[in-house]
């Protein structure tokens, strides 16, 4: 893969004509727009077809889907007729329900796991009432759940930067999809485990959701060229 096709920019955007916007200005740079909960609740379908046409690039649907195992079949096998390219279920819906998520898809669709959410930390899994071993391990969290969507036969997962050398080193057949990128002079928010796009991708990352510093800069298209380099210098460190 380019680097181009590693990137992939989150839509988060209220309204339609502002998402399309973007999509026109960035697709120069990005492989893989994520279209998520907010605006395709909003525009459903349409999201997917009006980006369709004005853009090649794949779209990542990231609904995070968590049901029963029926009902994620059922899901599964709607979105599948979008033609979308990747699409996000929680792990922690189980083994049934990842399983039956593998087998309702087609058309080439992706289904990648959820680990843990990049803005949960220790404190918020304690509270959940994961218990203290794992609570205070969360990279052990995450690669039991990263080998549970392995033997379900995912083909990849959603981890932090923090988590993803690990999973990728002992599972190397999975995407490793992970957000929280973070620019050296970004400030900070309610990304807790976050990394550079160098980093990410120097541990094992294959691709890197980048939102709010390239939506939030004055020039994100050069925001863009400095990620794809990072990525570019990397993935020749790597080798």
């Amino acid at each position: 893969m380019k680097a181009k096709d590693r990137l992939i920019f989150p839509l988060d955007f209220p309204d339609l004509d502002q998402t399309l916007y973007w999509v026109e200005r960035l697709n120069p740079f990005i492989g893989v727009f994520k279209v998520g909960l907010e605006l395709y609740s909003k525009y459903g379908p349409r999201t997917v077809e009006d980006i369709r046409r004005i853009s090649s690039a794949k779209i990542f649907l990231d609904l995070k889907l968590h049901d029963i195992p029926n009902t994620i079949s059922g899901a599964v096998k709607a979105l599948s007729n979008l033609g979308v390219d990747f699409l996000t279920i929680h792990v922690l819906s189980g083994r049934r329900a990842l399983e039956e998520a593998v087998k309702a898809s087609h058309g080439g669709l992706k289904i990648l796991g959820v680990t843990i959410l990049t803005s949960l930390d220790r404190a918020d899994l304690l509270e959940l009432g994961f218990n203290g071993e794992l609570a205070t391990q969360i990279d052990e969290l995450a690669f039991k759940m990263a080998l549970l969507a392995s033997v379900t036969n995912c083909d990849g997962i959603v981890t932090s930067a923090k988590e993803v050398e690990r999973i990728k080193g002992a599972l190397p057949h999975l995407l490793t999809i992970v957000p929280g990128i973070r620019m050296e002079e970004s400030p900070k928010d309610d990304q807790l485990r976050v990394a550079t796009p160098y980093e990410a991708i120097l541990k094992g990352a294959d691709y890197l959701v980048v939102g709010r510093p390239i939506r939030e800069s004055s020039q994100p298209e050069k925001i863009c060229e400095a990620i794809l380099n990072d990525i570019d210098r990397a993935l020749e460190k790597r080798l």
